[in-house]
């Protein structure tokens, strides 16, 4: 890249977003600021699955490496009813997909990212945004700072977007979930993401997430209305454990782990709203842009690519104009996306029976072709030109940077 195409990027959010963008924008020569609003890297939240893609995407952002150290292999997703039917049944066949805590993917983001030169403000709260003279204004601690391109990634529940014109306020979901992290041996199911469901209210799974010498460490989630939350923690434990059992016997070497409420944490879930994903010079991406319910298991995935697809395009066709492909190219992807996770989600999160969605997803995984559709739903783009976007995205993205 020409010294003098070298553009100032801000970035708000120290997520997987943010830090993603601005690895991949640094790579390429820009100079990067990121603001998060917390005193340290805060990450909360327990295991995260990385579909096929995702994994192709780290490993283009050149941080593969470290990725396949902090992660385990996840060779099939499962889901079971409380009858023994096989509701879910997804084998990672072609591409395998790989589970990591979300700390040990954050941390290893933000030391690829100081290393080839990013910086980052701690406790740096952008609370205000706005476009003047070509220029991406971030108010950051009421300081007024410019920037030739300003990217959003500040995760779901981010009020800037709406302030940038580029989306109307996200929803909270109803339901949430419990997680926690616990470590076991001798688990036989190490590569496998098992759930384990009764009727649409209960949902019941655990994920590899982590292996420490003999110890494999399991994510816990435990679906649960939000207002339901309040209820659980002021109820005896011991109850909550037995439904646990009854529903999942096999869990127990996790569920006689658990021995207060503390040790599980109450995640809520937002769905963004997009008009656009630019508005140029300012973006966004990651959650901030399309956060949806975790069903498919795409949030840091397509994070991930958002930040190749943004930091290829400007890197190429300059700030205002590369924002504007990125926002065409990427919004029908992550609005289908979205589309699908919102139409699952009352399949297993709602207030019903459930016997219709065991059936029909039962039965349908007798039918020829409906296992595959099921697993090109996760671990493949939706259509074969966003595949082939991608491959372009990920060639630019690697090219040295001339002087």
């Amino acid at each position: 890249m020409n010294p003098s195409n070298k553009l100032h990027i801000g970035i708000a959010g120290a997520g997987t977003a943010g830090l993603a963008a601005a690895i991949a924008f640094a790579r390429l020569g820009h100079k990067v600021q990121i603001f998060e609003k917390h005193p340290s890297l805060a990450v909360l939240g327990a295991g995260l699955l990385i579909q096929p893609q995702g994994v192709a995407a780290l490993n283009a952002l050149g941080v593969g490496a470290d990725f396949a150290m902090a992660s385990v292999p996840v060779d099939h997703l499962l889901g079971k009813n409380q009858r023994g039917w096989t509701i879910v049944d997804v084998p990672y066949r072609q591409h395998q997909a790989r589970a990591v805590s979300r700390s040990a993917l954050a941390h290893l983001l933000l030391k690829e990212a100081l290393a080839i030169g990013a910086n980052i403000r701690f406790g740096a709260d952008v609370s205000q945004v706005r476009v003047e003279n070509n220029s991406g204004i971030a108010c950051v601690n009421g300081e007024q700072l410019a920037f030739d391109l300003l990217v959003i990634a500040d995760g779901a529940a981010s009020t800037l977007p709406v302030q940038a014109g580029m989306s109307v306020s996200s929803t909270q979901y109803k339901w949430g979930a419990l997680w926690g992290m616990f470590d076991v041996t001798d688990w036989r199911g190490e590569r496998t993401l098992e759930q384990r469901y009764q009727t649409t209210r209960k949902m019941f799974g655990l994920m590899p997430t982590a292996q420490n010498g003999d110890k494999l460490t399991l994510s816990l989630f435990w679906s649960l209305r939000r207002d339901a939350y309040a209820d659980w923690k002021a109820s005896p434990l011991d109850l909550w454990k037995d439904e646990l059992l009854t529903l999942w016997p096999e869990s127990a070497p996790v569920v006689n782990q658990i021995s207060s409420h503390e040790q599980l944490t109450f995640a809520t879930y937002y769905h963004a709203n997009p008009t656009r994903l630019a508005n140029p010079p300012i973006c966004i991406l990651g959650d901030a842009a399309h956060a949806m319910s975790p069903q498919l298991g795409l949030g840091a995935t397509l994070a991930v690519q958002d930040a190749l697809a943004l930091s290829s395009l400007v890197d190429e066709h300059g700030a205002s104009s590369g924002a504007l492909l990125y926002s065409k190219k990427r919004l029908r992807t992550v609005r289908a996306y979205q589309m699908l996770s919102r139409m699952l989600t009352p399949c297993f999160q709602a207030d019903s029976g459930g016997l219709w969605r065991d059936l029909i997803f039962a039965s349908g995984l007798y039918i020829p072709g409906v296992q595959q559709l099921m697993y090109r739903s996760v671990a493949e783009p939706i259509a074969k030109g966003n595949s082939a976007d991608n491959n372009i995205l990920v060639t630019n993205l690697k090219k040295p940077s001339s002087s």
